[in-house]
């Protein structure tokens, strides 16, 4: 009723915010310490949620990545040098093995494939002006360390999920930050430290009656001593004290959510490739295919971009357990 009276709204009430604040507790246990933390976060999560929810809206209809559907795909070709290719990334991932191994009665499972988009300049033979040359730049796309991640039954059941993950990311992001900046702070305490003991022996070395006999003028040292003292004393000011930190890391996380388009986006590129992932001219005349990807950009250190699409995967298509393991001994010998 006070809410209503005074204009303002309740969102700790609403299930998505009350899901994506288990989540960021998950991560970061210790803002549950802070004073009012839930009404602090929920002020802001909701615009963090609509963001993360117009991201993965974005994501195009999940694709069958199936070795049957390879050849007719032009989007699984670009990614997949060969059919087997597909079952191989598919046995490679824990997250699918684990899933079907929990949900006995399911034949598909839908996940998210993430793959780093590679473009490296290459000479090749090609017609210009009329004459064959073989020294004709052009830019080679491939999509190297792909993985699928994040099982669910159903597309809307993945969707939800990422959408909180993406909540996680920011709760992760925050924790990293106040992670470096207690790193910051000891770092400055132990060059606090060395500069007390310089400035204690130099103290010692003009002490008494030593410099009636010193050749050396220690004056200059002292000052430039007295200077850099001062300013590790203002950086750690900076800081803030230890007692600090739980408040820190609540506001560094709300500060992240409440500028949500700064540190997750997603990127629309369309891509006209023909059968040797050359990249080509838009309505060019020769052999191609348009495929479109949606490019995340991700707050990792370092920052990473991966392409990224939902699809559907059959338990029929994941190779037995000890397949990975025998690829992996075939290589390595």
């Amino acid at each position: 009723m006070f809410n209503w009276l005074f204009g303002r709204e309740d969102h700790s009430s609403r299930e998505d915010v009350r899901q994506a604040l288990d989540r960021i507790v998950a991560v970061a246990p210790q803002v549950k310490l802070a004073n009012r933390y839930e009404s602090r976060i929920a002020s802001v999560i909701c615009k963090t949620l609509d963001h993360a929810n117009e991201l993965v809206a974005a994501l195009p209809a999940p694709r069958d990545a199936t070795p049957g559907a390879w050849a007719d795909d032009p989007s699984l070709r670009a990614k997949f040098a060969t059919p087997d290719d597909i079952v191989r990334i598919i046995g490679e991932s824990r997250d699918v093995r684990d899933w079907f191994d929990g949900n006995i009665a399911a034949d598909h499972a839908f996940a998210v494939l993430g793959a780093t988009l590679v473009e490296r300049r290459v000479l090749v033979s090609a017609v210009e002006n009329g004459a064959l040359r073989s020294d004709v730049a052009r830019t080679a796309v491939s999509f190297e360390d792909k993985r699928m991640r994040f099982c669910s039954e159903t597309d809307e059941a993945l969707r939800h999920e990422l959408v909180h993950r993406i909540v996680e990311q920011f709760a992760l992001e925050a924790m990293s930050r106040v992670a470096n900046q207690e790193a910051r702070r000891d770092a400055l305490q132990e060059h606090r430290a060395l500069l007390n003991a310089r400035m204690h022996m130099l103290g010692r070395r003009g002490a008494g009656m030593s410099s009636l006999i010193s050749a050396t003028d220690l004056s200059g040292d002292a000052t430039r001593l007295q200077r850099d003292f001062e300013e590790n004393e203002a950086a750690l000011a900076a800081l803030g004290s230890l007692a600090d930190s739980i408040e820190t890391q609540l506001q560094t996380i709300i500060d992240l959510l409440a500028e949500p388009a700064a540190l997750i986006s997603l990127t629309h590129r369309e891509l006209c490739l023909n059968q040797m992932n050359l990249l080509m001219e838009a309505g060019c005349d020769g052999p191609h295919a348009d495929i479109a990807i949606e490019l995340a950009h991700l707050p990792t250190q370092p920052p990473q971009t991966r392409a990224v699409e939902i699809v559907r995967i059959a338990r029929r298509d994941v190779p037995p357990a000890g397949a990975a393991f025998d690829e992996a001994a075939r290589l390595v010998l």
